[in-house]
Formats: C-alpha cells, sequence, structure tokens
C-alpha cells in the first residue's frame, strides 16, 4: 500500500479500535453503524466520520529529514441533533489530539497529532448536521531520497 492510504487506514483502525466508530474496508455499513470512511462520507448510515489527506501543512516537506508534516480532514455527520455532530468530534478529538511517538496499524509512525481546525457545522441536504475539524500531523516518512 501507499504511505498516504496507510496513514488514513491506519487512523480509522485507530478510531474504530478506540470505540469512535465502525471501520469496513469493504465500505457496507447498517444503518445503527458509526461509520468510519476514507475521503467522503456515505450517504448511509447517518452517523459518519471520513478522513481525508490534503496537505502538507505549512513548513512543506524537508529534502533532508525524514519526518514530514500531514493534515488530515475529519468530517463528522451527525443527525440533524446539533449535539451529536458535537459528541462525535469530542470522541475524536479524545483519541487523536495529542497522540504521539504511536505506531498507527499498517506501520506509520505519529511522532505528534494536534487539532487546529473547528469548522462550524453545517446541514447537509438531507438535513443532518456536518462539521469538518482539520488535524496537523507530524510522521515518520522516509523515502528514497531522505534517510530513514
Amino acid at each position: 500500500m501507499s504511505w498516504t492510504r496507510d496513514l488514513l487506514t491506519g487512523l480509522a483502525e485507530l478510531l474504530a479500535a478506540r470505540g469512535v466508530g465502525d471501520w469496513s474496508p469493504s465500505g457496507i455499513y447498517t444503518d445503527a453503524q458509526t461509520a468510519i470512511t476514507i475521503s467522503g462520507l456515505p450517504s448511509k448510515p447517518d452517523l459518519a466520520i471520513s478522513l481525508t489527506y490534503y496537505g502538507l501543512g505549512n513548513d512543506g516537506e524537508d529534502v533532508t529529514q525524514a519526518d514530514a508534516s500531514a493534515q488530515v480532514q475529519v468530517r463528522i455527520r451527525g443527525k440533524a441533533d446539533p449535539r451529536q455532530v458535537d459528541d462525535l468530534a469530542d470522541e475524536v478529538f479524545e483519541v487523536l489530539h495529542g497522540l504521539s511517538n504511536v505506531e498507527l496499524p499498517g506501520g506509520v509512525w505519529v511522532l505528534l497529532c494536534q487539532r487546529t481546525i473547528v469548522a462550524p457545522p453545517d446541514r447537509d441536504q438531507n438535513g443532518r448536521r456536518v462539521r469538518a475539524d482539520s488535524y496537523d500531523l507530524l510522521c515518520h516518512r522516509p523515502s528514497l531520497h531522505r534517510a530513514e
């Protein structure tokens, strides 16, 4: 797998292992589950969390160091009750914010993770509350031209 895939899948597996939601690599969920998905919210179930890699952070990539910045957006959807989306976002925060020196399933090392943005909640076309939080991660990412 690719590093980005391993990062997002590892975060999904970590959130599921901590009871925040349900990770299904097949993308099939029941209406009673809280779906954890990669790069987009499914139409069902109502409760869902999507993880998307979207940037390198302000510092970009250092060509001499094997540590890299990564930004991950966590989109969270609840039902019509606005407290539900905030509850899910709080559960994600409890697992991710402050995470340090942890090897995720799949082998990606997260050296530090912190929430940097909380976007105001909105509604989707079905009236469900949606919120996006952003997390900055410092990860170990050696490559062909960067030292281990």
